[in-house]
């Protein structure tokens, strides 16, 4: 895992999160729904297809809130909670392999 398109999508996926919790889960409707799925789609193209099930799941469940009578958020927060563990391993794996690259560019020279 590495690279700027995969750091991009882990910072709009981030982002999508955060702006769904300031808005909170009740407010949210199909946009945010629409939303997810776009970052889901950004994240099979640059291989992260793990970030994509995790979006994909939350535009679903985002989705079905709406049609929902009796609305219930568990399963929503704890997606939301993985994805936002997601994020902080992938992010801090890369920066573990951007460490380990630096180093050894440095031990060559």
């Amino acid at each position: 895992m590495g690279g700027a398109a995969v750091r991009t999508f882990l910072d709009d996926f981030e982002r999508a999160l955060a702006d769904l919790l300031q808005m909170g889960i009740a407010t949210a409707g199909a946009d945010m729904s629409k939303r997810f799925a776009r970052l889901g789609e950004q994240a099979e193209t640059v291989g992260a297809h793990t970030g994509a099930s995790l979006c994909g799941e939350i535009a679903k469940l985002l989705e079905q809130r709406t049609h929902d009578l009796n609305k219930t958020d568990l399963t929503l927060t704890a997606a939301v909670f993985r994805a936002e563990h997601y994020i902080t391993l992938c992010l801090a794996r890369m920066t573990e392999e951007d460490i380990r690259r630096r180093w050894q560019e440095g031990g060559k020279t």
